[in-house]
C-alpha cells in the first residue's frame, strides 16, 4: 500500500466527528434494518424502514428526530450495495442532503466476525456492523449519479444487455442449424439475414424446403432480402445442397430431432 493510500484512510477517519451522525443500513427485498451511532459507537437508535413511501417518510423522521436530540448536524448513512434494492433509499438520502457510503461484501464478513467472534448473520447485527464500519471510515468512496448521467447509466446498461442477449441467441440459433439443418448455415455466413430468417420461419427443416419447391422458396428469399437475384441463387443452392449432400436425410427423425418435436409439428400439419 503506498503513502497516498494511507492518507486516503486517515482522510476517511477525519471526516467522522463529534457532530457526525451515522446510519447504517442492511438492505433488504422489503424492508432495511437501520443503526444509528454517533462517532464514539454509541448506538442512539434501532428501527425497521420498510421500502415505500410511508417507510422512507419514517427514516426521515427518526433521523431527523436523533440528530436534533443528540446535537448531531453531520448524517452519514452507509450500506451494503447488494442487488437492486439499495437504490431507492439511496437516492432518497441523498435528496434528503445525507452523504451516502458503500461498505464491502466481505469487510462486513471479516467484521461481522471481529466484533462478536462469531460468523451468524441477522439484520439486527448487519446494520450495527456496517455502521460501525462507516465509523472506523472503511468505506468506499462511492458516487451515485443523478439526473441526465443516472438516465445514460441505465440507457448504457441496457444497451450492454440487449448485445448481450443477440449474442447468445445467434450463437444459439447457429449451434440448432449444425446439428440440425447444416445446409443453411453454411449458405448463411450471418445469423440475422433476413433470407435466412425468412426460411426458417416457413420451411424449418429440409423435408419442408423440398416440398416447397425451387420457384417458391425464391420468391420467399426475394421478399426478405429485396434482391431477385440474391433469391433466385439462394434458393438454387439450398435445393442443389439439400439434394447432394451426404448429411442430408429423407426423415426428420434421422436429422436428431427429438420425437416429441416431430410429433407436434405433424399434428400441426394435419390441423392446417
Amino acid at each position: 500500500m503506498t503513502r497516498k493510500d494511507f492518507n486516503r484512510g486517515y482522510a476517511k477517519r477525519q471526516r467522522i466527528c463529534e457532530t457526525t451522525l451515522i446510519v447504517g443500513l442492511d438492505i433488504g427485498c422489503e424492508f432495511n434494518m437501520m443503526c444509528m451511532m454517533n462517532a464514539k459507537g454509541k448506538v442512539l437508535g434501532e428501527h425497521k424502514v420498510h421500502n415505500s413511501r410511508e417507510g422512507f417518510e419514517f427514516f426521515r423522521d427518526v433521523v431527523d428526530k436523533a440528530a436534533k436530540r443528540n446535537r448531531l448536524w453531520d448524517v452519514l448513512v452507509g450500506f451494503e450495495p447488494t442487488g437492486t434494492y439499495w437504490r431507492k433509499i439511496a437516492f432518497y438520502a441523498k435528496e434528503l442532503g445525507f452523504e451516502v457510503r458503500f461498505v464491502r461484501t466481505t469487510a462486513l464478513k471479516h467484521q461481522r466476525e471481529l466484533d462478536e467472534s462469531a460468523p451468524l448473520k441477522t439484520d439486527r447485527r448487519d446494520a450495527y456492523t456496517i455502521a460501525n464500519i462507516i465509523r472506523e471510515g472503511k468505506c468506499i468512496d462511492s458516487v451515485i449519479e443523478d439526473g441526465i448521467y443516472r438516465e445514460l447509466r441505465s440507457l448504457v446498461n441496457l444497451r450492454e444487455n440487449a448485445v448481450s442477449d443477440g449474442t447468445r441467441l445467434k450463437n444459439a440459433l447457429r449451434t440448432f442449424l449444425e446439428d440440425f439443418f447444416p445446409e443453411l448455415s453454411r449458405l448463411y455466413s450471418s445469423m440475422s439475414a433476413k433470407g435466412l430468417l425468412a426460411i426458417l420461419q416457413t420451411c424449418p427443416f429440409p423435408a419442408d424446403v423440398l416440398n416447397y419447391g425451387e420457384k417458391r422458396l425464391a420468391e420467399l428469399i426475394y421478399k426478405s432480402s429485396r434482391s431477385k437475384k440474391i433469391g433466385e441463387s439462394k434458393s438454387s443452392n439450398t435445393i442443389f445442397t439439400l439434394y447432394f449432400t451426404n448429411t442430408f436425410h429423407t426423415t426428420n427423425q434421422r436429422r436428431g430431432l427429438p420425437r416429441w418435436f416431430v410429433d407436434f409439428k405433424a399434428e400441426n400439419d394435419i390441423k392446417q
